[in-house]
């Protein structure tokens, strides 16, 4: 009986020995580049050899062996650029011009892309000749949007000035040079337009999640479904690397698994057939275009979720298995996780030999590997747990987590350098709950693109959950001993994997076949509920959130009776980047003036300040388009429903201003050009007045400064002149002077925007005279790090008539809060 197991246990396996062979080729080919003319000709004698021994089964195994061997030391050379003379490498640190296409979708680290630029050709002339180079180029590029309509994006053909310095960390051998901003210019577009479409999809439905959760729950959502790392992942993403988590964020088989299905159970009725199921044969059940539909709908959608997945080596990994997993009963074969995982190994690598050295591949196809093989001896180990409520979950969920941990320890440790030590708990208390956040987000997206009021409401739903998830993550990473960081070489994760591989085998030979308590069945939930019981339970959650969501939001609208003026600190990377102003009526109204230059930093100021619930802004003012005001506006008129948006227009826009007007009239956004002498009523309580600037728009040497918007705001017992960024505009503030009335400048608190290395002009002092400030507040532009710390302050080291008003400056105490009940009004931090 157990030679007849080992028998089924080994069927099938002489094709990953195969793939285990052509692999080990490709890797012994990367240290000792074997000559091409060599390779073919011994491949050729060892197919002879194959084909003479065929009927003697363990010489023909070998040389099979060999052959795959050389096959994959052959494809390696094929594409390698090792003394390629046309490779990128020979001009190295050289200021060169270089045109290409963009081969992958761009990738977001912080404020930045990395751009993957192919077929590539060189100029060191400055573009007078150009020749044809080889090897694949990275190239970093300033910008936090996902999808850039003036950048470059997917299938962009890009002409790129600047040096080639050496490829980044980590990077795989086809990777021969980086470049580190250089200028790009797009000259077309090119590629593949299906790709190039699922991609604009993933960022549509990035942003219909993005429009119903606040950050950083949505970008928790974003990268959990769509392994799309947006920048309000970033202050997480540390924390995920802590506690071991990153799967969670990343593609994987797990969520390919639980996508199919969720299809599978949608489209069951396809296939469901009550009356007659015992009377069909095997064939016949595998049979019926019913179910072949059924089959054919999963297959689409596990390949569209790789892709919108990002089309990466762990992704492309999961869908492979994933359609392997759904065909192969459906032709009447028994699934074999290592024959899939080796014909996925092998499909890959045809395609790409270069993509064994990709993190993500790596981790993907080491931890499916090491949960299939691993935990069923932790859980041998944990068996007498299982025989406790909810003890089956428990061992479950603890022996997966470590065999993948195992599995994937050195690459953590070469990679990432961290070794979690919070990884199990971690995982036992998130990883349960990773089907249902799943199952939330694709009704979310769905919903949002057929009735969006909905979406909403199943966001009040999810929100919960992600709260929870990131809750454990970041509480778990926050213990002193979370993680062990670590520096390893190459060579000791070559021992781990020989000394693993060695007590595996000793394990697999002691227990041959694992197993336990002799049998399997099927776990409920709770011990004592049945499903239908559980499902009600689940259901009656969900309802229970909504409603107290609602009665939330009626109990804050009933409450609001202050008008409060927050200065909000947007910083980016510690230091102040630019300056945004929120307003918040008695009579529950909300408008956005300005947004920094950092839209990450932004997001979540706003998002903490604003219920979760609240999806929508009143009304959104750009007071200038400089970068420090405009960059955090574009993510927020994506993110949120604007009722109406209002700048004092530009006479020569560049392109950051060309895509805020291009956004808003892609959302449909009711758009107002205000100049001098507009009244702007903010419901019932708060009059909004624009004292500058003129019609027509002045033309001078600083038009973004002389044109910005002067803004007075009017409500019983204050009035906050903001001055913004005119503060520093000799032109505007003399005008003002001239045109505006004394009684119409006077205000108990004026803001203004100061700039490091920038005087304010003379004409300020007046103007500050007739407003006879009780507070003067001062806002950053993006502001140097010296300036932060008031080392260089402009306004402190300038004698001015003024210099005896009360100052705070944002930069120095953080975000500031002016709050108003119609009689009096205060300012606290916040």
């Amino acid at each position: 009986m157990q030679q007849e197991q080992r028998r089924v246990d080994l069927h099938g396996l002489t094709l990953v020995a195969g793939v285990g062979a052509w692999s080990a080729g490709i890797f012994i080919d990367s240290f000792i580049l074997l000559p091409s003319f060599v390779l073919p000709l011994l491949a050729a004698i060892l197919l002879t050899f194959s084909i003479l021994c065929w009927h003697e089964h363990q010489s023909r195994l070998v040389f099979c062996l060999l052959l795959c061997l050389l096959l994959g030391a052959w494809r390696y050379n094929s594409v390698s650029l090792t003394d390629d003379p046309q490779a990128l490498s020979p001009s190295m640190g050289v200021s060169v011009m270089v045109r290409g296409t963009v081969s992958e979708e761009p990738k977001l680290y912080g404020n930045n892309h990395l751009l993957f630029v192919s077929d590539c050709s060189i100029s060191r002339d400055k573009g007078t000749s150009w020749q044809d180079a080889h090897g694949q180029l990275t190239v970093q590029a300033p910008g936090t949007e996902i999808e850039d309509p003036y950048g470059a994006n997917y299938g962009s053909v890009v002409e790129l000035q600047g040096k080639l310095l050496p490829p980044l960390s980590h990077s795989a051998p086809n990777v021969l040079a980086n470049m580190f901003f250089p200028r790009i210019r797009v000259t077309a577009t090119v590629g593949n337009p299906l790709l190039a479409t699922l991609y604009s999809w993933r960022v549509t439905l990035s942003t219909i999640i993005e429009q119903v959760l606040p950050e950083p729950a949505a970008a928790f959502l974003v990268a959990v479904l769509l392994g799309l790392r947006t920048p309000a992942l970033h202050v997480l993403a540390t924390a995920f690397s802590v506690t071991g988590t990153v799967h969670l964020i990343v593609s994987s088989g797990f969520k390919v698994t639980l996508l199919a299905g969720l299809i599978a159970n949608s489209t069951k009725w396809l296939s469901s057939n009550k009356i007659n199921a015992g009377k069909l044969l095997p064939a016949q059940k595998r049979g019926g275009w019913r179910r072949w539909l059924s089959t054919i709908l999963i297959m689409v959608s596990i390949i569209i979720y790789a892709i919108l997945n990002g089309a990466g080596a762990a992704a492309l990994r999961s869908g492979v298995m994933g359609e392997l997993l759904v065909v192969a009963p459906r032709i009447g074969r028994t699934y074999n996780i290592y024959t899939a995982l080796a014909f996925t190994a092998l499909l890959m690598s045809l395609n790409d030999p270069f993509v064994f050295w990709d993190v993500g591949f790596q981790l993907s196809f080491l931890g499916t590997l090491g949960i299939v093989l691993l935990t069923p001896f932790f859980q041998r180990l944990l068996l007498p747990i299982e025989h406790l409520p909810l003890g089956h979950i428990f061992t479950e969920n603890l022996s997966v987590t470590l065999a993948a941990q195992i599995a994937t320890l050195p690459i953590l440790a070469l990679d990432f350098h961290l070794v979690s030590l919070v990884a199990p708990l971690t995982n036992l208390l998130t990883v349960p709950l990773l089907g249902m956040l799943i199952m939330l987000g694709v009704l979310i997206c769905v919903t949002g693109l057929l009735f969006p009021p909905f979406a909403l409401l199943i966001g009040w739903v999810a929100l919960p959950l992600l709260n929870y998830i990131t809750f454990i993550v970041q509480w778990c990473a926050s213990w002193q001993y979370a993680a062990i960081s670590t520096t390893i070489p190459d060579a000791t994760a070559w021992i781990y994997y020989a000394l693993l591989a060695l007590l595996l085998s000793t394990m697999l030979h002691k227990w041959p076949v694992a197993t336990f308590g002799g049998h399997t069945t099927k776990q409920q939930p709770i011990p004592g509920l049945s499903k239908p019981i559980w499902k009600l339970i689940q259901l009656g959650i969900a309802l229970l959130v909504i409603i107290s969501t609602g009665i939330t939001i009626l109990d804050s609208q009933a409450a609001s009776t202050n008008l409060t003026v927050t200065f909000l600190n947007v910083t980016s990377k510690g230091q102040p980047a630019g300056e945004a102003i929120l307003v918040h009526t008695p009579d529950g109204k909300t408008l956005l003036i300005d947004g920094g230059m950092d839209a990450s930093s932004l997001a979540q100021e706003l998002d903490s300040r604003l219920p979760s619930w609240q999806r929508s802004l009143d009304a959104v003012f750009l007071t200038t388009p400089g970068q420090d005001h405009i960059t955090g506006l574009l993510d927020i008129i994506q993110r949120y429903a604007i009722g109406e948006i209002i700048d004092g227009g530009v006479l020569h826009p560049g392109t950051t201003y060309a895509r805020w007007r291009r956004t808003i009239s892609e959302r449909n956004i009711y758009y107002l050009m205000a100049t001098q002498g507009t009244n702007i009523n903010i419901g019932r309580f708060v009059s909004l007045q624009v004292l500058w600037p003129a019609y027509p728009l002045h033309k001078g040497s600083n038009e973004v400064r002389d044109n910005g918007l002067i803004l007075r705001i009017v409500t019983p017992g204050l009035r906050l002149l903001l001055l913004g960024a005119g503060a520093q505009s000799t032109y505007a503030l003399s005008k003002l002077l001239d045109s505006i009335e004394t009684p119409s400048l006077q205000a108990e608190v004026v803001q203004m925007i100061e700039e490091t290395g920038m005087p304010f002009p003379g004409s300020l002092d007046d103007v500050l005279q007739r407003a006879n400030p009780s507070l003067l507040l001062m806002t950053p532009a993006a502001l140097s790090k010296r300036q932060k710390t008031g080392i260089a302050s402009t306004l402190l080291s300038q004698k001015r008539v003024w210099q005896n008003i009360p100052t705070l400056r944002t930069a120095l105490v953080g975000t500031l809060q002016i709050s108003c009940n119609q009689r009096t009004w205060s300012v606290n931090t916040v």
